[in-house]
């Protein structure tokens, strides 16, 4: 017999020393064990509810840090989590943008609210604030840069389209620069309510969940300005704000909102 086919006696069973070899190498292996999904605190058909999980916040935040590296300032330490309230703190249009793609990413079947979703509950946001747009009214400052890259993507989706124009957080998403982005599923259209004077009074809303025509009777107001691109937000007075160009800016008083699929979120 050549050394080659010499077998090696393992409990009853012969091995040549390749078969041994590879039998080992499999005993080596480590154990495949399978990603376990993101917990989120949410169930189908429940409707609005802030992020109140703390493993579904770690779990954005570790995804905030693996595709926006560069960005921390603007993510991860913009959106905290209180542990008195046990609810995560924090929104802007680039927080509420990048929590919507891990939720795609997720296959989630919740989404971030947008304002119509809002509407469906005021009473629930008197005391915070929620960004649920962006209000694009020409191409300048503020934000004359993130402005035109809207603008252009909107116009070739769209080139008949006129200022101003409100454009949803959801179903955006951010490059690696933070560039907002058009994707098939988003939703913006012009926007009458945009131009009105600041501080009109409404009480009507439409379907995207803006005013809808003016009230001199109601106590919610419009907050506009008159160029570039500002964020679109439900204040904790429950007045809609189009006014602010500091996108990035976030505090304690910031919500993230989550809806089921079911609840609304297309």
């Amino acid at each position: 017999m050549k050394p080659q086919d010499e077998r090696i006696i393992i409990e009853g069973v012969a091995y040549t020393q390749e078969e041994l070899e590879t039998y080992e190498k499999e005993l080596l292996k480590p154990a495949s064990v399978p990603a376990e999904p993101p917990k989120i605190d949410i169930n189908a058909g429940k409707g609005l509810q802030f992020i109140t999980d703390q493993n579904l916040y770690k779990e954005i935040i570790k995804y905030f840090t693996k595709t926006f590296p560069d960005y921390s300032d603007v993510l991860n330490k913009k959106f905290n989590w209180d542990d008195d309230k046990s609810v995560a703190t924090g929104s802007s249009p680039y927080i509420d943008v990048a929590v919507d793609m891990f939720l795609r990413k997720q296959n989630s079947k919740c989404r971030i609210a947008t304002q119509r979703d809002l509407e469906t509950n005021l009473q629930m946001f008197k005391d915070c604030y929620e960004d649920t747009g962006l209000a694009l009214r020409s191409v300048a400052d503020p934000n004359k840069n993130q402005a035109e890259n809207l603008y252009n993507q909107i116009k070739k989706a769209n080139p008949n389209i006129e200022y101003p124009i409100f454009i949803e957080l959801r179903n955006l998403e951010l490059d690696t620069s933070l560039n907002f982005k058009l994707t098939p599923q988003s939703r913006y259209k012009k926007a009458e309510c945009l131009n009105w004077k600041n501080g009109t009074h409404y009480s009507q809303i439409e379907d995207y969940g803006l005013p809808k025509a003016e009230d001199a009777n109601s106590k919610r107001q419009i907050w506009t300005v008159k160029s570039g691109l500002v964020r679109a937000y439900l204040v904790w007075s429950l007045d809609f704000n189009a006014n602010v160009d500091e996108l990035p800016y976030s505090d304690v008083n910031g919500r993230v909102v989550l809806v089921s699929a079911e609840g609304g979120a297309p």
